[in-house]
């Protein structure tokens, strides 16, 4: 993600988030809510969703969620601003290329509904890559919400001396905003298989949705109901404290950019591992899961990198080294081939030879 400005924007890196979920939410890190540059965003007022990268896997569905915790936690609760079904971050049938720091994808529009009560917030993009393993991408970013100007009041309230809901009962109506959809992270609920656009479940979905391009829509598979990770539905929202005014720096170096498409292609997923918390005694381990059966038709290897893409040794497949040392190849998407020295799909001509720029 590029715009908004995400937290850590030093430290983020484009993968998705680890599939046991230990580094949900916002990609868990040294430093994970640093504040690059903070977001200020009035109620009403159009924001554009933007991102560098070219691995967009074939695009996905994606939302806009705000929780009031500046820090989040597992137990956050995340309320829906806005839902994209298809092409975000982009409606390509593949990935744009392979530069990490590409241009190429979609940007969206959203903006701060009259609902949300101003005060400081942390901002969450969230997608539902279409090819490859079932995976979710987060990153956050610290938003400011200040309140509209008086030429959105009017447009918003249809005359110039209405007057915004009190803090309350907006605080109130966010509590009424649905639960961020949350899937492929171990906690029971997956997005169909590798090829299909998620249609976000009705409960999660909100009203702001924009539909983009012409897949069609497949609903998620498991115990998806609520699909809010260690929160209940609808949970009251605490109206977040005042703001206080953002302060400008002149001397402000730019925000380093950090992409939040995958660099890879459509295999396992790519975020290192998390550094495991050590138990307070040996019986307090947990012993690793067992690994998963190869799907009919796939192949495997061995591997020593857990996190590292690996390319087949014919470059007809991508898979990311799992914690058992073990990867499964997903066949590369025609007209690419994998490039072991990238560890990512690029184009290949008609003789199956790589093109690079």
């Amino acid at each position: 993600m590029e715009s908004p400005v995400p937290y850590g924007a030093d430290s983020i890196d484009s993968n998705p988030l680890l599939a046991d979920g230990s580094d949900f939410p916002c990609k868990q890190r040294e430093d994970v809510y640093k504040v690059t540059k903070n977001n200020v965003m009035p109620i009403g007022q159009p924001q554009t969703l933007s991102f560098i990268g070219q691995a967009t896997h074939g695009g996905g569905s994606c939302q806009i969620s705000l929780t009031t915790d500046k820090q989040p936690t597992k137990d956050s609760v995340w309320k829906v601003i806005e839902s994209i079904e298809g092409g975000c971050p982009s409606t390509a049938p593949g990935n744009l290329g392979d530069d990490p720091n590409g241009r190429g994808t979609g940007t969206f529009q959203f903006a701060i509904p009259s609902t949300v009560p101003t005060g400081d917030y942390t901002l969450a993009w969230t997608w539902f890559n279409k090819i490859g393993n079932r995976e979710m991408y987060m990153n956050c970013a610290p938003v400011t919400v200040t309140g509209a100007s008086g030429k959105t009041k009017r447009k918003a309230h249809g005359q110039r001396h209405s007057h915004a809901p009190s803090v309350s009962k907006r605080a109130s109506a966010m509590s009424s905003l649905p639960n961020m959809f949350v899937a492929n992270i171990g906690n029971g609920c997956s997005t169909a298989e590798s090829g299909t656009t998620l249609a976000i479940p009705e409960q999660n979905l909100g009203t702001n949705v924009q539909h983009v391009g012409s897949d069609q829509l497949v609903p998620p598979v498991g115990n998806c109901g609520g699909t809010q990770a260690a929160s209940s539905p609808n949970k009251e929202v605490v109206p977040p404290s005042e703001p206080q005014a953002p302060v400008a720096s002149p001397a402000e170096s730019p925000a380093p950019q950090a992409p939040a498409p995958s660099p890879t292609s459509s295999a396992q997923p790519q975020a290192p591992s998390a550094p495991a918390s050590v138990p307070d005694s040996p019986s307090a381990a947990v012993a690793p899961a067992p690994a998963a059966p190869v799907p009919a038709g796939l192949q495997s290897g061995a591997c020593t990198t857990p996190g590292k893409s690996v390319c087949q040794s014919d470059g007809m497949g991508i898979g990311t080294c799992d914690q058992q040392g073990r990867v499964i190849f997903a066949p590369a998407p025609q007209g690419t081939k994998c490039d072991p020295q990238l560890g990512v799909l690029v184009q290949a001509n008609a003789s199956g030879r790589l093109l690079k720029a």
